[in-house]
């Protein structure tokens, strides 16, 4: 008894040492083979990086190949070069330009022998040397661009030239200086690491902010001088792996033969590292469980001896299946593996009218369509045999066909299950007469509203045309008309003037010719504000916006208007230290010049008139306020106030032009201007207006949104 106990512990010590060799040596295997895989799956979508990178650093130096034409071609440097040092000035200019349009480090015009005569940099750190190699490289290439890269202090320097012809004689170099440091922009959005290295292998070019050129040229000798670990794969494969910082690295490099650059793709092992060793976990998992496993189908065996048991449960639960089968509101029929019906549930039998002896001697395809039905599930139905691998079919549209010939549609399922111990299939139908009747009316509806929106759509784009154009046409009409008015009276005038002159100089009544005169100069100089309102109407936005004093543009404005205002009860209401505004200092003054004069012919007939000018900061703003007591406008006036020829003054009195004059200037300063009667404290309209304007202030970061809004601006109007 006790050899029999001993005998069973050692065949489960020796069996559950088997199974722990068989655990180790089947995660051994899967580690190393998911390694193997991994590492030369990496080492092919490097390879691929790696090319990609290549071609995106060739066009990105190809995209600067034409940039030495640009100043080649330039007249003004070949006239420098020819000797007119006079030019010096505009050329650097022009090469400035150029500079900062390219987005690089620099435009130089060279000697033949290479020596600097013109620069885009006032201080530009120009080496000789890089002139001279610059000139030896293209009279040894010929007359084309030619490219020079050299690295000094770690940082490389390239350079594009072409020379420079007068009557096909070589006068000068045209070279231009390229920033290398924009082929990582690119690179960081792949966040990817992509080093560059030149023939001295010091790098100098990093897609990566944590390993920078300066830290890898820092480190030891400088990491491209280090020797790559070696890896050798089954498939005959060398890898070569850099450690930085606690990470390892895939490295792959190619040469670039004509710049003598390296480009190292590095490809980070970490994920790779972490993947083997999950999958060397997975197997132990996965043998584990196939170990529990066939433990379970064992213990599974020494329990058949309650198949008795369990076959009266499923007697059980076929008879409440069937009871479920027969109840249903749903078509459902049983076929075996030829098509013939053999079960069915009342509710199909209702959908097809079928009767028990029909039932009997009937197969299923029968009772659907064939000639104008869905033609795969006829097919299915009728080779039920023959398709011994095939998914379930679920939510088929079909028609079907009941005994006396009438078609109705169904919602059509089959799906394949064993039944006895033998493959049948279940069918279940669906009826969807209502439903179809209901999607066609639906549809019949939807194509009558969409009908009806078009040509709705079409009446209203047709009628808002013809509102765009009368209202063009009004505005012309209005235009003309006042033009007409304000320049005939004048006209008028001086023909009967004229006239009277004529008579005047027979008599030789020269007083009386000298007052027709001074009346003459009035109606000339009056035909002159006319025309020049209509220009300063059609005048362009400034170029730049720069800081404004708002106290010393009012000073300067109530000091013209002086005499105007005697009588008149101003008071000015204004902060000792009010910043400056972004604006012009011409344009502020004509806009406060107009709002002024308007306050003023506004309060010709007020008994006290009083002109109150305020001014305010508040945020990022300035709030401007000029408030009469004059007589206002109507309620109706306030939205067109500001458009081209609105006046509330008699004919011969103003063109109409000089609030729509104030509101573009204040628009082109990036501000805004609105008008509003004023009212008292019951919120009742009181005597007179107040125009309120709101401008920005001055910063150089607000002047820079204004110069780029005026561009594009200027832009849009060029186009």
């Amino acid at each position: 008894m006790r050899g029999v106990i001993l005998s069973k512990r050692l065949r489960l010590l020796l069996t559950t040492l088997v199974v722990a060799i068989v655990i180790t040596a089947g995660m051994i295997a899967t580690r190393e083979v998911s390694r193997q895989w991994l590492f030369e799956n990496a080492q092919n979508q490097g390879e691929d990086r790696l090319l990609k990178y290549v071609g995106d650093i060739r066009r990105a130096l190809r995209r600067y190949h034409y940039l030495p034409y640009l100043v080649a071609d330039h007249q003004l440097s070949r006239d420098l070069l020819a000797g007119d040092n006079s030019l010096h000035a505009d050329v650097d200019l022009y090469l400035a330009q150029l500079d900062k349009a390219a987005n690089t480090k620099g435009w130089y015009i060279l000697t033949p022998k290479g020596k600097q005569i013109a620069s885009s940099r006032k201080h530009a750190n120009w080496h000789e040397d890089d002139g001279q190699a610059i000139a030896d490289k293209l009279i040894r290439q010929g007359g084309e661009v030619v490219t020079v890269s050299k690295i000094v202090d770690g940082k490389a320097r390239y350079f594009l030239a072409a020379p420079m012809y007068s009557k096909s004689v070589v006068i000068g170099i045209a070279v231009v200086k390229v920033d290398l440091s924009t082929l990582t922009e690119s690179w960081l959005a792949e966040n990817e690491l992509v080093l560059i290295s030149h023939r001295e292998q010091k790098f100098f070019l990093s897609s990566s902010q944590r390993y920078s050129a300066e830290w890898l040229n820092s480190q030891a000798q400088g990491m491209a001088q280090q020797p790559p670990s070696v890896m050798q794969l089954a498939s005959g494969t060398t890898l070569s792996t850099w450690q930085l910082g606690l990470d390892n690295y895939l490295v792959q490099t190619v040469q670039l033969d004509d710049l003598k650059w390296t480009i190292y793709y590095l490809t980070p092992l970490k994920k790779q590292i972490q993947t083997v060793y999950w999958l060397g976990v997975s197997a132990v998992i996965l043998m584990v469980s196939m170990l529990i496993l066939g433990l379970f189908i064992y213990e599974r065996r020494q329990k058949l001896l309650s198949k008795q048991q369990l076959q009266e449960l499923v007697m059980e639960s076929e008879y409440w299946l069937r009871r479920m089968f027969s109840k249903t509101n749903v078509g459902l029929m049983l076929l075996d593996s030829r098509g013939k019906i053999g079960e069915i549930n009342p509710t199909a039998m209702r959908y097809f009218s079928l009767s028990d002896s029909v039932v009997e001697n009937i197969f299923a395809w029968q009772l659907f369509e064939t000639t104008a039905g869905n033609s795969t599930v006829m097919l299915l139905l009728r080779n039920l045999a023959n398709h011994h691998e095939w998914g379930e079919i679920t939510g088929v549209e079909v028609m079907a066909r009941r005994s006396d010939g009438s078609r109705f549609p169904v919602l059509f399922s089959i799906t394949s299950l064993p039944w006895h111990d033998e493959r049948h299939f279940l069918i279940t139908a669906i009826d969807i007469s209502k439903r179809k009747k209901a999607e066609n009316a639906l549809r019949a509806v939807n194509e009558q509203l969409e009908q009806r929106v078009q040509e709705r759509t079409r009446a209203l784009h047709s009628a808002q045309e013809e509102l765009v154009q009368n209202s063009k046409m009004a505005a012309l009409g209005r235009m003309s008309s006042a033009i007409t008015h304000e320049l005939n009276q004048p006209l008028t005038g001086l023909r009967t003037l004229l006239s009277s002159n004529e008579l005047l100089i027979e008599r030789g009544e020269t007083k009386m010719l000298l007052a027709n005169m001074k009346l003459v100069e009035t109606l000339v100089e009056r035909m002159a504000n006319m025309t020049s309102q209509l220009k300063t109407f059609a005048f362009n936005r400034p170029e730049q916006l720069s800081a404004t004093s708002l106290p010393d543009t009012l000073q300067q404005i109530l000091r013209i208007h002086q005499q105007r205002l005697q009588g008149v009860d101003v008071r000015i209401r204004i902060p000792s230290h009010l910043p400056d505004v972004l604006g012009e200092p011409q344009r502020l003054m004509q806009v406060l010049g107009n709002l002024i004069s308007n306050a003023l012919d506004a309060m010709t007939d007020t008994v006290q008139p009083a002109l109150v000018i305020t001014a305010s900061a508040q945020g990022t703003q300035v709030i401007i306020q000029v408030i009469d007591n004059g007589c206002g406008v109507s309620e109706s006036m306030l939205d067109s106030m500001f458009e081209p020829f609105q006046t509330s003054k008699k004919m011969g009195e103003g063109l109409g032009l000089g609030l729509s004059i104030t509101a573009n200037s204040i628009r082109d300063m990036q501000g805004s201007i609105r008008a509003a009667n004023n009212v008292d404290g019951k919120g009742l309209r009181a005597a007179g207006m107040t125009f309120t304007i709101v401008m920005h202030i001055f910063s150089h970061k607000s002047a820079y949104e204004a110069a780029e809004h005026d561009s594009g601006h200027n832009a849009l109007e060029a186009d």
